[in-house]
C-alpha cells in the first residue's frame, strides 16, 4: 500500500537533470550574473563621469585658447587707440586727395597692416571714420549710409562700452558684393578729448583659425560658438557663407541635449552672453564604455567558469552514474541486457551499480539458449544456400558436355568424321580446362579462352554459315566473373538462336569497363525471343522454385545474384527474327577486387 504523499514530496517528481538546473541556476548563476551587473554599472558610472571631466577640460582649454585671440585684438585696439599721432592725423581735414595719399604713403599705409601681418587670426584691420577727407581704400573708410545701417554700428554706436565683440552678417570692405559671416571685435577711437570725428576699429577674426582650435578636439567634441544673441556663429567642420540668407541661427536651448558642456568666455564686458558649446562625440566614451564591458564580461566569464567546472566536478560522480544506471534500466526493457561497464563506487550508488550487473548477468544466462538455438538455425540456412549453389554449378559440366557430344555426333554423321579431329582436340582441352578449375571466380581473360575453343567447336557444327567476334577491352582482362557464366550465354545463343535460322549465324561477345562497372554483352542474330516468353523468362529467374525451363539463364543469374550480393545486373534484350542481346553488368568495386572464397567445410 502505498503512504501518504507529503506536500514537500513535490521535489521528488522532478527529474534529476532539472533539479541540478534549479541548483545551478539559484545558486551560481543569477548572483553571479547580478555581482556582475553592479559592477559593471558601476564601471560605467565611474568612466561617464571620468571622460565627462575630461571633456570639460577640453572645453576650458578651446575657450582659453580663443579669448587669447580676443584678448590680443583688445590689446591691438587699446595700442591703437592710445596713439596719438595716429588719431590726430586720422582727425586731420586734409584740403585735398594729394594732402591725404602723402600722409596715407608715409603713415598710414603699414600702420594698421603691421599687426595683421603679425597675427595670423586677423582677418582685416581697419578704421571707419566720419572724417570726409579720408578717401576709402586698403585700411581706411568713410562711414556710409550703408555702414551705419550695418549691424556691427548699430551695436557699438548704441552701446556705452568702448569694446566689443560681435558676430554679423556683412560685407568685406575690400570685396563688397562677397557677404560673409563676421566675427569682429569693434573699438570706439575716442581716448582723447576734443576729437571732431568719431572714429572705430574693426578688427576682423579669421574663423579658419578659430575652426582650427575645434579641430585640436575633433575625436572628442563637436563645437558650436554662440554670440550674445544666442546665434550659432561657427560649427565644427562647418563655416557660414551666403548670399540669399541669414544663416545665423537662434539656438533652442529647450532641445539641447543634457551631455552638452556649455562654457562662457569670460567676464569681461565685451565678451557678455557670447558661449561655446561642446557635444561629445561619443567615439572615446563608447569605446571606454566597451573596455568597461569587456572588463566585466571577462570577470564574469571567469567567476561563473570556476564554480560552474567545481559544480561539474562535484556532481560529475552522482549524475553521471545515476543516468548510467536510468539508460541501462531502460535498455532492458527493451531486451537489451547490457552491464555497467564503469568504477562503481563504494557508495549506495556503486551497490544499486552492481546489483544491476548481477542481474542481467543472470538474465543473459538465462535466455543464452535461445540465443544459441538462433545462431544453429542460421547455420542450417547457410548450409542451404552453399546447398543451392553447389547444386546450380554442378548443372553446368553435364550439360554442357552433352551439348558438345552432340555437336561431335552431328558433325561425324554430315562429314564422315573428316574434321573430327580438331573438334576432339578442342572437346579435350575444354574438358581439361574444367578438371583444372578449382575457384569458383575466374578472370574475364580465362572465361574468354574457354569460349574461343567453344565457338570453335559451334563452326565447324555450323561451317560458313557461322561466324563469331570477340571484342574485350584488355583493361577488364583481370576482372573476375563467375567461371562459365558467359560461356552459358554464348551456349544458349547457338543451341536456341542459332540452330533455327537458315541464314549466316552470328554472334558477339563484348566487356569493356565504364564508370558504372564491368559490361559484358553477348548478341546472336538468331530468331529472338518472343514478348510473352521473354516477360515469362525475366519472371522466372528470381524464383526460388526450378521450373525446369531455361536452366542455363537461370543458373547464370542465381550465380550472379550470390557472388555479388545481389548487386549484379542481368538484362536481356530481344526482337524477334532479328537481334537477342543479354548484358551483365557488375560494379566496378566487385568486379576488380579479389574475391574471398566461401569455405565449404
Amino acid at each position: 500500500m502505498k503512504g501518504k504523499r507529503k506536500p514537500s514530496a513535490i521535489v521528488n517528481d522532478i527529474p534529476l537533470k532539472y533539479k541540478f538546473l534549479f541548483i545551478y541556476l539559484l545558486c551560481v548563476l543569477v548572483p553571479i550574473l547580478s555581482i556582475n551587473a553592479l559592477f559593471y554599472v558601476q564601471i560605467s558610472r565611474n568612466v561617464d563621469a571620468r571622460e565627462r571631466g575630461n571633456l570639460e577640460i577640453s572645453v576650458d582649454r578651446v575657450v582659453y585658447d580663443f579669448m587669447q585671440i580676443v584678448n590680443e585684438c583688445v590689446a591691438i585696439s587699446n595700442t591703437v587707440a592710445a596713439d596719438r599721432a595716429f588719431n590726430e592725423i586720422m582727425d586731420y581735414a586734409y584740403p585735398d586727395n594729394e594732402a591725404y595719399y602723402e600722409v596715407y604713403d608715409n603713415v598710414l599705409r603699414d600702420k594698421l597692416r603691421q599687426y595683421s601681418n603679425l597675427h595670423s587670426y586677423i582677418y582685416w584691420m581697419g578704421v571707419y571714420t566720419t572724417n570726409p577727407t579720408i578717401q576709402n581704400g586698403n585700411s581706411y573708410f568713410v562711414l556710409s549710409d550703408s555702414d551705419k545701417e550695418s549691424e556691427w554700428y548699430r551695436k557699438i554706436s548704441g552701446s556705452e562700452d568702448k569694446v566689443l565683440l560681435t558676430s554679423y552678417q556683412g560685407t568685406n570692405p575690400l570685396n563688397p558684393p562677397q557677404q560673409e559671416v563676421f566675427v569682429s571685435l569693434i573699438r570706439k577711437l575716442d581716448s582723447f578729448t576734443g576729437q571732431p570725428y568719431s572714429k572705430y576699429l574693426r578688427i576682423d577674426l579669421r574663423l579658419n583659425n578659430v575652426q582650427e582650435l575645434f579641430q585640436k578636439e575633433r575625436d572628442y567634441l563637436r563645437f558650436k560658438l554662440l554670440d550674445e544673441q544666442n546665434r550659432v556663429v561657427l560649427e565644427s567642420d562647418h563655416s557660414f557663407y551666403s548670399l540669399d540668407k541669414n544663416v545665423l541661427l537662434n539656438v533652442d536651448t529647450d532641445s539641447q541635449s543634457s551631455k552638452q558642456i556649455v562654457r562662457t568666455l569670460g567676464s569681461a564686458g565685451y565678451t557678455k552672453g557670447w558661449k561655446l558649446t561642446g557635444t561629445p562625440e561619443g567615439r572615446e566614451i563608447n569605446h571606454e564604455m566597451s573596455r568597461a564591458l569587456r572588463v566585466s564580461l571577462i570577470f564574469a566569464v571567469l567567476t561563473i567558469i570556476i564554480p560552474t567546472l567545481l559544480m561539474i566536478f562535484i556532481l560529475q560522480s552522482y549524475n553521471l552514474r545515476v543516468r548510467l544506471l536510468y539508460k541501462h534500466m531502460k535498455l532492458v526493457k527493451y531486451e537489451h541486457f547490457e552491464n555497467i561497464d564503469m568504477y562503481e563506487g563504494k557508495d549506495e550508488i556503486g551497490g544499486l551499480i552492481r546489483s544491476f550487473n548481477l542481474m542481467t548477468e543472470k538474465i543473459r544466462n538465462l535466455i543464452n539458449d535461445v540465443y544459441k538455438l538462433e545462431i544453429q538455425k542460421k547455420d542450417l540456412e547457410l548450409e542451404r544456400v552453399r546447398a543451392e549453389l553447389n547444386y546450380l554449378e554442378s548443372q553446368v559440366d553435364p550439360h554442357f558436355l552433352f551439348n558438345t557430344l552432340n555437336a561431335i555426333l552431328v558433325i561425324c554423321k554430315k562429314y564422315k568424321y573428316e574434321e573430327v579431329t580438331d573438334v576432339i582436340r578442342n572437346l579435350a582441352l575444354i574438358l581439361r580446362r574444367l578438371l583444372s578449375w578449382k575457384d569458383d571466380l575466374i578472370t574475364v581473360e580465362e572465361e574468354i579462352s574457354f569460349i574461343e575453343m567453344y565457338l570453335q567447336i559451334e563452326k565447324f557444327r555450323f561451317q560458313s554459315r557461322f561466324t563469331y567476334d570477340i571484342d574485350i577491352d584488355p583493361a577488364v582482362l583481370n576482372c573476375r566473373i563467375p567461371k562459365m557464366s558467359v560461356q552459358a550465354l554464348v551456349e544458349n545463343s547457338c543451341k536456341h538462336g542459332l540452330q533455327s535460322v537458315k541464314g549466316a549465324r552470328k554472334i558477339h561477345v563484348s566487356a569493356s569497363m565504364n564508370d558504372a562497372g564491368l559490361m559484358i554483352v553477348v548478341t546472336d542474330n538468331g530468331k529472338g525471343i518472343e514478348k510473352e516468353k521473354l516477360d515469362w523468362i525475366e519472371s522466372h529467374l528470381q524464383a526460388e522454385q526450378d521450373s525446369g525451363k531455361n536452366i542455363g539463364l537461370r543458373n547464370v543469374y542465381k550465380r550472379l545474384m550470390m557472388y555479388y550480393d545481389g548487386r549484379a545486373g542481368f538484362t536481356i534484350e530481344s526482337t524477334e527474327y532479328e537481334r537477342t542481346a543479354i548484358t551483365i553488368h557488375i560494379p566496378i568495386d566487385l568486379a576488380m577486387a579479389p574475391r574471398v572464397e566461401v569455405s565449404h567445410v
